[in-house]
Order: structure tokens, then sequence, then C-alpha cells
């Protein structure tokens, strides 16, 4: 899923900002720093946990609730939990933020920044702080952009 914008900068130059959606986590320098995790082992712990009380719970409802009436509400915070997870999962994905232009025609280089940012709404509001940038200083970088440029 890319979004793409087309934007005229101050000096005239036509600049394409685009993010796309990123599946797998970009390789930093700050990846060695975070090798300490709870593991596969972990992981799989709390999975299996987490099936054998389902397990329970189904097991519970359909052979012993002819007299016990489970709420709706109860249904609709066990879906809520359910769902929570991987759509936090989906929302924080990282995004890459690419802004480019083939030159202007008064001869100026090709240009092209290049970052990534975090999250839905941290990647729109940097997407629009670079074109707002564009438009009034022609350049996509300011004081904190994660975008650099590349060559």
């Amino acid at each position: 899923m890319a979004r793409i914008r087309i934007v005229r900068a101050a000096d005239g130059r036509q600049w394409m900002v685009r993010q796309k959606l990123e599946w797998t986590d970009p390789a930093t320098g700050e990846d060695f720093e975070h090798d300490m995790q709870g593991g596969r082992l972990a992981a799989i712990g709390i999975v299996s946990i987490m099936g054998l009380l389902w397990v329970a719970l189904l097991a519970w409802w359909f052979t012993g609730s002819q007299g016990v009436v489970v709420p709706v509400w109860v249904w609709l915070i066990l879906l809520a939990i359910l769902l929570f997870f991987p759509g936090r999962w989906v929302l924080r994905r990282p995004r890459t933020l690419v802004a480019e232009t083939p030159g202007g025609s008064d001869g100026s280089a090709p240009e092209r920044w290049v970052g990534w940012v975090r999250g839905t709404a941290a990647a729109r509001e940097e997407m629009m702080q670079t074109v707002r940038s564009l438009e009034t200083r022609a350049t996509p970088a300011y004081a904190d952009s994660p975008l650099q440029p590349v060559s």
C-alpha cells in the first residue's frame, strides 16, 4: 500500500513524495542492542497457554452450558482481545518515506531522500511535514526529519 503526492516546491521543481508499508523491520545499527528477548520458548509457552484456555472455554460452553447463559458482552470482550494485537501489529508497521525529484528545468541535479517511520499516524504526519517543507523551503528535510539524502 503506497501513498503518493506530487508537490511543486518553492524553487519550481516537482517532487514525488511517497510512503510505502514495510512488512519487515528495516535493518539498523541498533539491532545488536536489542538481542535480549524472551525467545521462542516464551512465545510458544504463552501461545500454548492461551490455546489451552480457549479450548477449555469452548469445551465448557459446548458440553456443560445447558443452564448457563453467556452474555453477549463476554463474547464481545473476547473478540476485542483477540483482534487487538493483530490490529496493533498492522498499525505499528514501519513505513518507508521517499522524496525524489528528477531535477529542474534550470539544470539542477536530481535528488532522492529516504527515511522510515514506525506507525500509520506518524507516517502521515511526517509526509505532511515533508510536503509543507518542500512547498515553503524547497527541501524535504527539516530539523528532526528522518529523511536523509541518498546519492
